[in-house]
Protein backbone atom coordinates (compact mmCIF):
# COMPACT_ATOMS: atom_id res chain seq x y z
CA UNK A 1 0.00 0.00 0.00
CA UNK A 2 0.82 3.46 -0.90
CA UNK A 3 2.49 5.41 1.96
CA UNK A 4 0.13 8.63 0.86
CA UNK A 5 -3.10 6.86 1.48
CA UNK A 6 -4.98 9.14 3.17
CA UNK A 7 -7.35 8.96 6.70
CA UNK A 8 -10.48 8.78 4.25
CA UNK A 9 -8.94 6.08 2.38
CA UNK A 10 -7.84 3.79 5.49
CA UNK A 11 -11.00 4.14 7.24
CA UNK A 12 -13.04 3.27 3.99
CA UNK A 13 -11.09 -0.25 4.49
CA UNK A 14 -11.92 -0.22 7.87
CA UNK A 15 -15.90 0.13 6.93
CA UNK A 16 -15.29 -3.38 4.90
CA UNK A 17 -14.94 -5.09 8.28
CA UNK A 18 -18.54 -3.25 9.58
CA UNK A 19 -20.27 -6.69 9.52
CA UNK A 20 -17.24 -8.82 11.32
CA UNK A 21 -16.89 -5.70 13.59
CA UNK A 22 -21.03 -6.01 14.63
CA UNK A 23 -20.69 -10.05 15.28
CA UNK A 24 -17.28 -10.13 17.56
CA UNK A 25 -19.32 -7.01 19.13
CA UNK A 26 -22.00 -8.67 19.60
CA UNK A 27 -20.76 -11.91 21.15
CA UNK A 28 -18.76 -9.85 23.66
CA UNK A 29 -21.78 -8.20 24.71
CA UNK A 30 -22.50 -5.15 22.22
CA UNK A 31 -20.28 -2.89 25.03
CA UNK A 32 -18.67 -0.77 22.00
CA UNK A 33 -20.84 0.38 18.20
CA UNK A 34 -18.89 0.41 14.65
CA UNK A 35 -19.59 3.77 14.01
CA UNK A 36 -18.00 5.25 17.13
CA UNK A 37 -15.06 3.30 17.57
CA UNK A 38 -14.45 3.76 13.50
CA UNK A 39 -15.29 8.21 14.83
CA UNK A 40 -12.15 7.54 17.43
CA UNK A 41 -10.18 5.36 14.92
CA UNK A 42 -9.96 8.37 12.78
CA UNK A 43 -9.28 11.08 15.56
CA UNK A 44 -5.98 8.73 16.74
CA UNK A 45 -4.81 8.62 13.48
CA UNK A 46 -4.87 12.16 12.82
CA UNK A 47 -3.42 12.73 16.26
CA UNK A 48 -0.32 11.17 15.63
CA UNK A 49 2.03 10.97 12.07
CA UNK A 50 3.54 8.40 12.47
CA UNK A 51 0.53 5.89 13.61
CA UNK A 52 -0.92 7.48 10.60
CA UNK A 53 2.22 6.40 8.00
CA UNK A 54 1.92 3.33 9.93
CA UNK A 55 -1.55 2.48 9.78
CA UNK A 56 -1.31 3.94 5.56
CA UNK A 57 1.74 1.21 4.60
CA UNK A 58 0.17 -1.43 6.77
CA UNK A 59 -3.87 -0.90 6.41
CA UNK A 60 -4.24 -4.47 7.35
CA UNK A 61 -2.88 -4.76 10.89
CA UNK A 62 -5.30 -1.76 11.44
CA UNK A 63 -8.22 -3.67 10.56
CA UNK A 64 -7.03 -5.91 12.48
CA UNK A 65 -6.74 -3.73 15.84
CA UNK A 66 -10.34 -2.69 14.96
CA UNK A 67 -11.32 -6.08 15.03
CA UNK A 68 -9.70 -6.85 18.61
CA UNK A 69 -11.40 -3.73 19.74
CA UNK A 70 -14.96 -5.08 18.64
CA UNK A 71 -13.85 -9.00 20.36
CA UNK A 72 -12.89 -7.57 23.44
CA UNK A 73 -15.27 -5.26 23.92
CA UNK A 74 -13.00 -2.08 25.24
CA UNK A 75 -13.58 1.83 23.28
CA UNK A 76 -10.90 3.76 21.93
CA UNK A 77 -13.37 6.53 23.35
CA UNK A 78 -10.43 9.00 24.71
CA UNK A 79 -12.24 10.49 27.87
CA UNK A 80 -11.93 6.72 29.12
CA UNK A 81 -7.76 6.56 28.62
CA UNK A 82 -9.08 2.53 28.13
CA UNK A 83 -7.48 1.58 24.82
CA UNK A 84 -5.39 3.46 21.70
CA UNK A 85 -4.19 2.22 18.49
CA UNK A 86 -0.33 2.75 18.48
CA UNK A 87 2.07 1.88 16.11
CA UNK A 88 4.36 -1.06 16.60
CA UNK A 89 7.01 -3.16 14.60
CA UNK A 90 5.56 -1.96 11.52
CA UNK A 91 1.94 -2.65 12.64
CA UNK A 92 -0.63 -1.08 13.86
CA UNK A 93 -1.96 -2.61 17.54
CA UNK A 94 -4.35 -2.49 20.25
CA UNK A 95 -3.00 -0.94 23.56
CA UNK A 96 -5.09 -1.65 26.69
CA UNK A 97 -4.19 0.37 29.68
CA UNK A 98 -4.00 -0.77 33.59
CA UNK A 99 -7.39 1.32 33.47
CA UNK A 100 -8.94 -0.56 30.94
CA UNK A 101 -7.91 -3.75 32.39
CA UNK A 102 -9.84 -2.70 35.93
CA UNK A 103 -12.59 -1.89 33.28
CA UNK A 104 -12.73 -5.51 31.69
CA UNK A 105 -12.10 -7.28 35.06
CA UNK A 106 -15.19 -5.26 36.74
CA UNK A 107 -17.22 -5.56 33.83
CA UNK A 108 -16.92 -8.96 33.48
CA UNK A 109 -18.00 -9.36 37.65
CA UNK A 110 -14.92 -10.86 38.15
CA UNK A 111 -14.19 -7.83 41.01
CA UNK A 112 -15.36 -4.59 42.15
CA UNK A 113 -12.75 -1.91 41.60
CA UNK A 114 -9.10 -2.16 41.82
CA UNK A 115 -6.35 0.32 42.09
CA UNK A 116 -3.01 -0.47 41.12
CA UNK A 117 -0.03 1.76 43.34
CA UNK A 118 3.68 1.97 43.56
CA UNK A 119 5.86 2.18 46.28
CA UNK A 120 9.20 4.06 46.72
CA UNK A 121 12.34 4.12 48.57
CA UNK A 122 10.94 7.01 50.56
CA UNK A 123 7.76 5.68 51.07
CA UNK A 124 6.07 4.44 54.65
CA UNK A 125 4.76 1.22 53.35
CA UNK A 126 3.86 -2.16 55.98
CA UNK A 127 2.04 -5.35 54.39
CA UNK A 128 -0.80 -6.26 56.12
CA UNK A 129 -1.37 -9.93 54.70
CA UNK A 130 -3.16 -10.87 51.00
CA UNK A 131 -5.98 -10.01 52.49
CA UNK A 132 -6.06 -7.22 54.15
CA UNK A 133 -5.12 -3.16 52.55
CA UNK A 134 -1.25 -2.49 52.91
CA UNK A 135 -0.42 0.60 55.43
CA UNK A 136 0.85 3.20 52.67
CA UNK A 137 1.72 6.65 53.08
CA UNK A 138 3.73 9.21 50.89
CA UNK A 139 4.76 12.49 49.80
CA UNK A 140 3.11 13.06 46.35
CA UNK A 141 4.88 15.95 45.53
CA UNK A 142 8.09 15.02 47.48
CA UNK A 143 11.23 13.28 46.72
CA UNK A 144 9.87 9.21 46.77
CA UNK A 145 13.28 8.04 46.09
CA UNK A 146 13.94 5.07 43.53
CA UNK A 147 11.11 2.61 42.53
CA UNK A 148 10.56 -0.43 45.67
CA UNK A 149 7.58 -2.46 44.29
CA UNK A 150 4.16 -2.00 43.83
CA UNK A 151 0.41 -3.62 44.50
CA UNK A 152 -2.51 -3.97 43.53
CA UNK A 153 -6.26 -3.73 46.05
CA UNK A 154 -8.95 -5.51 44.67
CA UNK A 155 -12.38 -5.51 46.23
CA UNK A 156 -14.05 -8.91 45.35
CA UNK A 157 -17.73 -9.52 44.79
CA UNK A 158 -18.43 -10.61 48.38
CA UNK A 159 -16.82 -7.60 49.17
CA UNK A 160 -13.41 -8.86 50.96
CA UNK A 161 -10.31 -7.45 49.58
CA UNK A 162 -7.25 -9.62 47.39
CA UNK A 163 -3.85 -8.19 47.70
CA UNK A 164 -1.07 -8.52 44.76
CA UNK A 165 2.25 -7.55 45.53
CA UNK A 166 5.51 -7.21 43.26
CA UNK A 167 8.72 -5.72 44.13
CA UNK A 168 10.57 -3.74 41.49
CA UNK A 169 13.04 -6.77 40.28
CA UNK A 170 9.78 -9.04 39.71
CA UNK A 171 8.29 -5.91 37.64
CA UNK A 172 11.75 -5.34 36.01
CA UNK A 173 11.78 -9.29 34.45
CA UNK A 174 8.36 -8.50 33.23
CA UNK A 175 10.17 -5.58 31.36
CA UNK A 176 12.98 -7.56 30.50
CA UNK A 177 11.24 -9.96 28.80
CA UNK A 178 9.86 -7.14 25.98
CA UNK A 179 11.65 -6.86 22.42
CA UNK A 180 11.57 -3.07 22.57
CA UNK A 181 12.92 -2.34 25.33
CA UNK A 182 16.09 -4.22 24.73
CA UNK A 183 16.35 -1.85 22.01
CA UNK A 184 15.65 1.20 23.74
CA UNK A 185 12.34 2.06 22.88
CA UNK A 186 8.60 1.28 23.45
CA UNK A 187 6.20 2.13 26.25
CA UNK A 188 8.15 0.95 29.19
CA UNK A 189 10.65 3.66 28.18
CA UNK A 190 8.17 6.40 27.09
CA UNK A 191 5.94 5.44 29.64
CA UNK A 192 7.74 2.88 33.07
CA UNK A 193 4.97 4.16 35.41
CA UNK A 194 1.75 2.99 33.34
CA UNK A 195 3.41 -0.62 32.06
CA UNK A 196 4.66 -1.32 35.80
CA UNK A 197 0.85 -0.72 36.77
CA UNK A 198 -0.34 -2.66 34.17
CA UNK A 199 2.35 -5.52 34.83
CA UNK A 200 0.95 -5.48 38.33
CA UNK A 201 -2.55 -6.00 36.91
CA UNK A 202 -1.81 -8.65 34.48
CA UNK A 203 -0.48 -10.61 37.35
CA UNK A 204 -3.21 -10.18 40.03
CA UNK A 205 -5.99 -10.69 37.45
CA UNK A 206 -4.86 -14.45 37.90
CA UNK A 207 -6.35 -14.81 41.48
CA UNK A 208 -9.17 -12.61 40.63
CA UNK A 209 -12.38 -14.90 40.34
CA UNK A 210 -13.71 -17.01 36.92
CA UNK A 211 -16.96 -15.52 35.65
CA UNK A 212 -19.10 -16.41 32.63
CA UNK A 213 -17.54 -12.99 30.99
CA UNK A 214 -13.96 -13.48 31.86
CA UNK A 215 -13.07 -14.40 28.18
CA UNK A 216 -13.10 -10.28 27.45
CA UNK A 217 -10.23 -9.79 30.04
CA UNK A 218 -8.39 -12.60 28.98
CA UNK A 219 -8.26 -12.06 25.46
CA UNK A 220 -7.14 -8.33 26.79
CA UNK A 221 -4.02 -9.86 28.34
CA UNK A 222 -3.63 -12.07 25.62
CA UNK A 223 -3.55 -9.25 23.22
CA UNK A 224 -1.31 -7.24 25.25
CA UNK A 225 1.10 -9.85 25.93
CA UNK A 226 0.91 -10.50 21.53
CA UNK A 227 1.68 -6.67 20.67
CA UNK A 228 4.07 -5.67 23.64
CA UNK A 229 6.91 -7.13 22.20
CA UNK A 230 6.23 -9.85 25.22
CA UNK A 231 6.88 -13.09 23.78
CA UNK A 232 6.78 -15.04 26.57
CA UNK A 233 5.06 -14.68 30.59
CA UNK A 234 6.90 -14.43 33.28
CA UNK A 235 5.25 -17.97 34.39
CA UNK A 236 6.83 -19.33 31.53
CA UNK A 237 10.25 -18.30 31.85
CA UNK A 238 10.30 -19.21 35.65
CA UNK A 239 8.54 -22.48 34.59
CA UNK A 240 11.45 -22.68 31.75
CA UNK A 241 14.04 -21.91 33.89
CA UNK A 242 13.09 -25.06 36.69
CA UNK A 243 12.49 -27.57 34.18
CA UNK A 244 16.10 -26.99 32.75
CA UNK A 245 17.41 -26.80 36.41
CA UNK A 246 15.52 -30.46 37.70
CA UNK A 247 17.14 -31.84 33.80
CA UNK A 248 13.27 -32.78 33.38
CA UNK A 249 13.87 -34.30 29.97
CA UNK A 250 10.61 -35.26 29.45
CA UNK A 251 8.63 -32.07 31.05
CA UNK A 252 11.11 -29.62 28.94
CA UNK A 253 10.22 -31.31 25.77
CA UNK A 254 6.18 -30.75 26.07
CA UNK A 255 6.45 -27.33 27.23
CA UNK A 256 8.41 -27.38 24.03
CA UNK A 257 5.42 -28.58 22.25
CA UNK A 258 2.76 -26.62 24.08
CA UNK A 259 4.03 -23.05 23.54
CA UNK A 260 5.16 -22.86 19.84
CA UNK A 261 8.04 -21.69 17.64
CA UNK A 262 7.67 -18.26 18.41
CA UNK A 263 7.64 -18.44 22.19
CA UNK A 264 10.56 -21.33 22.14
CA UNK A 265 12.89 -19.36 20.54
CA UNK A 266 12.74 -16.37 23.48
CA UNK A 267 12.98 -18.65 25.51
CA UNK A 268 15.68 -20.41 23.98
CA UNK A 269 17.74 -16.97 24.04
CA UNK A 270 16.40 -15.71 27.28
CA UNK A 271 19.85 -16.63 29.10
CA UNK A 272 21.65 -13.35 31.35
CA UNK A 273 25.00 -12.09 29.27
CA UNK A 274 27.42 -14.63 30.20
CA UNK A 275 25.46 -17.64 30.54
CA UNK A 276 23.60 -17.65 27.30
CA UNK A 277 26.13 -20.20 25.27
CA UNK A 278 25.72 -22.42 28.40
CA UNK A 279 22.34 -22.30 28.89
CA UNK A 280 21.60 -23.27 25.49
CA UNK A 281 23.84 -25.79 25.09
CA UNK A 282 22.16 -27.55 28.36
CA UNK A 283 18.49 -26.37 26.57
CA UNK A 284 19.13 -28.25 23.20
CA UNK A 285 20.52 -31.38 25.23
CA UNK A 286 17.92 -31.40 27.61
CA UNK A 287 15.52 -31.03 24.30
CA UNK A 288 17.21 -33.88 22.57
CA UNK A 289 16.90 -36.31 25.88
CA UNK A 290 12.92 -35.39 26.37
CA UNK A 291 12.71 -36.52 22.48
CA UNK A 292 13.62 -39.45 22.86
CA UNK A 293 11.91 -40.30 26.18
CA UNK A 294 8.92 -38.72 24.29
CA UNK A 295 9.46 -41.20 21.60
CA UNK A 296 10.00 -44.18 23.86
CA UNK A 297 7.08 -43.93 26.29
CA UNK A 298 4.78 -43.62 22.84
CA UNK A 299 6.11 -46.52 21.57
CA UNK A 300 6.32 -48.84 25.01
CA UNK A 301 2.47 -47.69 25.22
CA UNK A 302 1.98 -48.54 21.60
CA UNK A 303 3.50 -52.22 22.18
CA UNK A 304 1.43 -52.99 25.87
CA UNK A 305 -1.88 -51.92 23.79
CA UNK A 306 -0.92 -54.02 20.89
CA UNK A 307 0.09 -57.03 23.13
CA UNK A 308 -2.90 -56.82 25.20
CA UNK A 309 -0.55 -56.16 28.23
CA UNK A 310 -2.86 -54.59 30.62
CA UNK A 311 0.36 -55.17 33.32
CA UNK A 312 2.47 -53.46 30.88
CA UNK A 313 0.10 -50.26 30.43
CA UNK A 314 -0.23 -49.23 34.00
CA UNK A 315 3.57 -49.37 34.40
CA UNK A 316 3.74 -47.25 31.82
CA UNK A 317 1.46 -44.90 32.80
CA UNK A 318 1.91 -44.83 36.72
CA UNK A 319 5.58 -43.16 35.67
CA UNK A 320 3.97 -40.53 33.91
CA UNK A 321 2.44 -37.21 35.77
CA UNK A 322 -0.90 -36.48 34.43
CA UNK A 323 0.59 -33.06 32.65
CA UNK A 324 2.97 -35.64 31.31
CA UNK A 325 0.12 -38.29 30.13
CA UNK A 326 -2.11 -34.97 28.84
CA UNK A 327 0.58 -33.74 26.91
CA UNK A 328 1.54 -37.49 25.32
CA UNK A 329 -2.28 -38.71 24.14
CA UNK A 330 -2.62 -36.64 21.64
CA UNK A 331 0.13 -38.52 20.25
CA UNK A 332 -1.81 -42.05 20.60
CA UNK A 333 -3.77 -43.64 17.88
CA UNK A 334 -7.55 -43.64 18.69
CA UNK A 335 -7.55 -47.39 19.85
CA UNK A 336 -4.63 -46.53 22.19
CA UNK A 337 -6.00 -43.33 23.67
CA UNK A 338 -9.41 -45.24 24.50
CA UNK A 339 -6.73 -47.91 25.94
CA UNK A 340 -5.10 -45.66 28.46
CA UNK A 341 -8.50 -44.01 28.70
CA UNK A 342 -10.33 -46.89 30.01
CA UNK A 343 -7.29 -47.95 32.47
CA UNK A 344 -7.78 -44.54 34.37
CA UNK A 345 -11.06 -45.05 34.49
CA UNK A 346 -11.08 -48.12 36.33
CA UNK A 347 -8.47 -47.45 38.84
Amino acid sequence: MSTAMTPAALMDLVKKQETNFSELAHKSGDAVTFKQECLFARQQLLKNSFTLSTAAKNPNSLQGAILNVAAIGISLNPATAHAYLVPRDGAICLDISFKGLVKLATDCGAIKYAKAELVYQNDDFAWRGPTTPPKHEADPFGDRGDLKGGYVIAKMPDGEYMIEVMSVDEIHKVRNTSKAYKSGKGPWVDWPEEMAKKTLIKRAYKSWPQTENRARLDSAVEVLNQHEGTAYTIDQHGEYLELLRNEDALGFYLMRRNVGDTIWTALYNSGEKGQKVKLKQEAAELEKAGIEQFNAVRDAIAEAVEQKDATGLQEVVDELSPAELDGILPELTEEQQQAVTAMKEAA
